[in-house]
């Protein structure tokens, strides 16, 4: 899992409890703290690449769970975030203290922990953020479908060829308006709003799913190297 910024140890150096991100007052303290390792001044941004960073709990989870079958204790009171940087850029690291690991035994028991990492922790993230910085919950909400759409369209994870069928149930289940409530407080399903075709864009070589709203990683210090390939802002999609 350290591959995927994933380490099942209490950190070395000193890091921050992530149950603190569900109070709106804690996160803007911390996202002030840390604009200048974030590259930017502006709180908005910082939020929206806080949020970028963070949603990476949902990958993890979801490959465990999807892949592997395997239950991980994401909780925000199990989790410890620790700042980073890789070529330049703020990348911070998650530590479990408790990095015990289950087998999912039924259908339901995922379903239920679906629920516990969007409704309960990061759709309660989301809230914080936007109560803290006023930024749109639908510019949070789509850096961290990003990470979903790559976990559930990425054949590198696949084990076997079987799991191809699961794989891509699991992933229209996600989508389904029915199972919103396991976001949050929604009527419609966030996840789903953002699912769209891949198109041919200009000066990128593979087909491409261009977001709905811009993450502002163009605004970070020397930003437009930084800037997303799939960026609304940029995209001139090509005629088919």
């Amino acid at each position: 899992m350290r591959k995927y910024r994933v380490h099942m140890s209490p950190p070395a150096t000193e890091g921050v409890e992530a149950n603190c991100f569900l109070d709106s007052d804690e996160m803007g303290e911390y996202l002030s703290r840390r604009r200048s390792l974030i590259g930017t001044e502006d709180l908005k941004v910082a939020a929206s690449l806080f949020m970028k960073r963070y949603a990476f709990v949902s990958a993890m989870a979801l490959l465990a769970m999807t892949y592997w079958n395997k239950k991980l204790n994401l909780t925000p009171e199990n989790l410890i975030m620790v700042d980073g940087d890789k070529n330049g850029l703020w990348m911070p690291q998650f530590h479990l203290k408790d990095a015990s690991v289950i087998e999912f035994t039924s259908l339901e028991e995922k379903d239920e922990f679906i629920r516990s990492i969007f409704g309960d922790h990061l759709d309660q993230v989301i809230q914080s953020l936007k109560k803290a910085t006023k930024l749109s919950n639908l510019i949070l909400w789509e850096n961290i479908v990003v990470y979903v759409f790559w976990i559930y369209e990425n054949d590198d994870f696949l084990l076997n060829e079987g799991m191809r069928n699961w794989r891509d149930d699991q992933f229209q289940r996600l989508l389904l308006d029915e199972n919103s409530g396991w976001f949050g407080r929604y009527q419609t399903n966030p996840l789903a709003i953002y699912y769209s075709r891949k198109v041919n864009v200009e000066g990128v070589t593979e087909k491409v799913r261009v977001r709905k709203t811009c993450c502002f990683s163009y605004k970070l210090e020397n930003g437009e190297q930084y800037r997303c390939k799939t960026c609304p802002q940029t995209c001139l999609v090509k005629k088919s």
